[in-house]
């Protein structure tokens, strides 16, 4: 639980939170758990899972579209993954998708993330949340540091033993935890598996290019939102796999110009690296070219694409609102936090602020996007 002000400030010029939805999480939510009260939901409640794996138990919440009939028709599958210093429920209670799954009729789920509290002094305690991307704590490459000499220092994960000076996330096996994830849900609930999705936020996101990267095979299409790999990490699949990148123009955390973040000095590879990376991995031979329709030029964005790929429909878009910083553009309730838990996380997480009830704009236009790129693909109309 933080405390409002300069106290937040000051945890944040110590360098230890670690992306500066921070600023928008962490600074716009700062009400005691005294003065919230139960959280409300957006639809259905959301069950709880949880399995061991590396030795712990993970757990993961799933959604089922309101009007969904269980047994009758298979149903497309959206994987949501948090960003750091977020939760499972609070990710769901920031963007509304359950609001948007029982609108469109898809399966959300999401995994938590492994994590530990961290004292920043003051009886102040915060969780630092986050998920191994297979890049961020390795050594730099010819493409330069991770993190300039100033940037900010972020608490080492216990299970990681000891940290290098840039390295801040998880070392659990995600990438095996996700696998997981996804047979279990496979095995319990009417899932499509030619129509399963993934989409993350900040470090989310970086999970969401190492998943497509890795296991390209489990997923029709991917949408990694304001996040790149550490600088020379970018990466493509190895079978046919569409992409949508949103990012943000003002994004001071993970640029998109590959050049440090003013809020934390680090670095990452640029959204145009990682465009043109995916799109060589799928063979495209137009690109990048202006690529917009009604809900681009609605919510202002920016977008190109590479496409005429091996796959012919298949495409590589990278979208950026000029305007955003680091947030999920034109998505979820205006002022709210991911950093928060619902009921159903209660339990697990019990010393983590409860979220508020939904309310204030509901932006979704962020989602429309995205759905509209992943409902274009299916896994079996792929190349072997």
């Amino acid at each position: 639980m933080l405390v409002p002000g300069a106290d937040i400030v000051a945890v944040a010029n110590a360098g230890r939170l670690k992306h500066t939805w921070r600023m928008r999480y962490l600074l716009l939510f700062v009400v005691l758990t005294t003065t919230l009260g139960a959280a409300a939901n957006a639809g259905e409640p959301m069950l709880r899972r949880a399995l061991q794996h590396d030795g712990i138990e993970r757990e993961y919440f799933v959604h089922i579209p309101e009007g969904a009939i269980l047994g009758e028709d298979e149903l497309p599958l959206v994987v949501g993954v948090h960003g750091y210093t977020s939760t499972a429920t609070g990710f769901q209670a920031a963007h509304g998708l359950n609001r948007h799954s029982d609108q469109h009729g898809y399966i959300v789920v999401y995994p938590q993330g492994s994590h530990f509290p961290v004292n920043a002094g003051d009886s102040v305690q915060y969780l630092v949340t986050s998920w191994n991307d297979l890049a961020a704590n390795l050594p730099p490459t010819s493409d330069g540091p991770h993190c300039t000499a100033a940037s900010a220092e972020y608490p080492c994960p216990p299970e990681c033993g000891s940290c290098s000076r840039c390295a801040w996330t998880s070392c659990y096996d995600d990438v095996g935890f996700l696998d997981r994830v996804l047979n279990a849900v496979q095995a319990e609930f009417p899932v499509d598996a030619d129509r399963i999705y993934l989409l993350g936020v900040s470090n989310g996101g970086m999970m969401t290019l190492r998943m497509g990267c890795n296991l390209p095979d489990r997923f029709a299409a991917v949408a990694p939102i304001i996040a790149q790999l550490a600088p020379g990490y970018d990466c493509g699949p190895a079978t046919d796999l569409p992409m949508l990148q949103l990012f943000g123009g003002k994004d001071e955390t993970v640029r998109y110009d590959g050049q440090a973040g003013k809020d934390d000095g680090f670095r990452y590879a640029s959204a145009t690296a990682t465009a043109a990376t995916w799109a060589e991995a799928l063979a495209c031979k137009t690109g990048p070219e202006p690529w917009q329709n009604a809900t681009t030029e609605q919510a202002g964005l920016a977008c190109t694409a590479y496409s005429d790929c091996r796959v012919g429909d298949q495409e590589v878009v990278s979208c950026m609102d000029p305007e955003a910083e680091h947030w999920w553009p034109s998505q979820g309730y205006e002022g709210s936090s991911a950093t928060c838990v619902t009921e159903e996380q209660y339990e697990s997480l019990p010393n983590q602020h409860h979220c508020p009830p939904e309310s204030g704009t509901y932006e979704h236009l962020g989602m429309d996007l995205i759905w509209q790129f992943f409902s274009r693909y299916r896994r079996a109309a792929r190349s072997p």
